[in-house]
């Protein structure tokens, strides 16, 4: 934000509009007003935020301010409803401003209206006519396709994603660490991370499990340690249960669970003449060049793992038993069609124009009650995310969901 909304006056304005403000006079007509402030809003929120001035001139001066009632609304409630029939609506601040600070003059029963809307990380952002707005300059204009497609995919990536690591303990390689760490700039909040059973080294310090952190993001990963190099089979154990409980800044929660093998998931230590007699490095140098002369198979080389954060089975049990029908027509079609992704939900009777490059399933409001929030529940898992653009609201099908839902069903 540019300004200071706690102390705002008129005179934090610039003198023209730019990407960050937007002017609108005192004579501009109601209906007019309620339209731009739609689009503003919409406009700002997907542009990293800004302010809608209105009862200003082009340069920001009072020109004598709008009226206090529009019709029999208080003018703060009137331009309160505006901004509530965006989608979502973004975080926003209103203030009547009744002082002009020697910038134009305000009526006695007259105020300037100010709009303040905060950069959101939950857009696209939808105006009254079921468009998308961003600004280009000092100008507010309608999104292009590949614009709004971008911002989804933004939304989608900025969601906190935590997987997990083992590494040798730097300046200390004869430790191993379980490292958790994030794959997106998004941060993950009031993190909880528990392991079970425990690995045999830490088997006394189970009333510190789980362990609280309270950030993860991609410059503060969280390591610690699990076992030494020379017995970590041993140590560590096998078939341990990671599970990783985290939220994100919006207050959504989120789980990480997998099971863990330590087997092949660490580098060889690195030897050096500090960690031994200079006989002990030669000698296991040697050793290590005529291992060396053996013919390895490249398939067989131990590696690094590194996984990626997969749905759990407990994620599906429970979306199975919140919306049955929903998930019953989705498995049917992609039996059907077993490479549609797309899907669009409308009414009954509607004409849509399909693309006859691109399959899109289609699901109906009259077939599923609150088929609206239903997708939410799978949105809110990243097993479907929304695409729209035009009047149809679209979504994709993740390739998890996808594969869940061509699994054979067992009784």
């Amino acid at each position: 934000m540019k300004i200071d909304l706690g102390n705002f006056d008129l005179t934090q304005l610039p003198s023209a509009e730019d990407d960050n403000f937007e002017f609108k006079s005192s004579r501009t007509p109601p209906e007019d007003l309620k339209k731009k402030l739609s689009c503003a809003v919409s406009a700002f929120a997907n542009s990293g935020g800004g302010c809608f001035i209105a009862g200003v001139d082009s340069h920001g001066n009072a020109d004598n301010g709008l009226h206090l009632k529009v019709g029999r609304q208080d003018l703060r409630d009137w331009a309160d409803q505006i901004v509530n029939q965006v989608e979502p609506v973004p975080k926003y601040e209103i203030k009547i401003i009744s002082d002009s600070v020697g910038r134009g003059v305000i009526q006695s029963d007259s105020a300037v209206l100010l709009v303040a809307v905060y950069e959101s990380h939950a857009g696209p952002h939808m105006a009254y006519d079921n468009c998308y707005y961003i600004r280009a300059g000092a100008h507010t204009v309608k999104a292009k396709h590949f614009i709004v497609d971008a911002i989804w995919a933004k939304r989608h990536f900025s969601k906190p994603r935590l997987t997990h690591l083992f590494r040798l303990k730097p300046e200390k390689e004869q430790a191993i660490q379980l490292g958790i760490l994030s794959l997106t700039d998004a941060p993950a909040i009031e993190v909880k991370v528990n392991i079970s059973p425990l690995p045999k080294m830490m088997s006394n310090l189970g009333n510190l499990f789980p362990l609280q952190i309270s950030v993860i993001d991609q410059d503060n990963p969280f390591f610690f340690d699990v076992a030494t190099h020379s017995q970590a089979d041993k140590l560590f154990g096998e078939n341990v249960l990671l599970e990783v409980e985290y939220k994100d800044l919006s207050v959504h929660s989120y789980n990480y669970n997998t099971r863990l093998g330590i087997s092949g998931s660490v580098p060889p230590v690195t030897l050096t003449t500090n960690d031994a007699s200079a006989k002990i490095v030669t000698a296991l140098e040697s050793i290590n060049k005529a291992l060396l002369k053996l013919a390895v198979p490249h398939k067989n080389i131990a590696k690094p793992s590194f996984l990626l954060p997969q749905p759990s089975e407990s994620v599906f049990l429970n979306i199975e038993s919140l919306i049955p029908e929903l998930l019953a027509d989705m498995r049917s079609d992609l039996q059907n069609c077993p490479f549609a992704r797309e899907f669009i939900i409308m009414n009954k009777g509607v004409m849509y124009c399909e693309d006859t490059n691109n399959f899109t399933l289609k699901y109906y409001f009259e077939d599923h009650a609150y088929l609206r929030n239903k997708l939410r529940i799978l949105e809110n898992q990243a097993l479907v995310y929304e695409i729209t653009y035009n009047d149809a609201p679209r979504f994709v099908i993740s390739e998890e969901l996808a594969a869940y839902l061509r699994k054979p069903q067992t009784d």
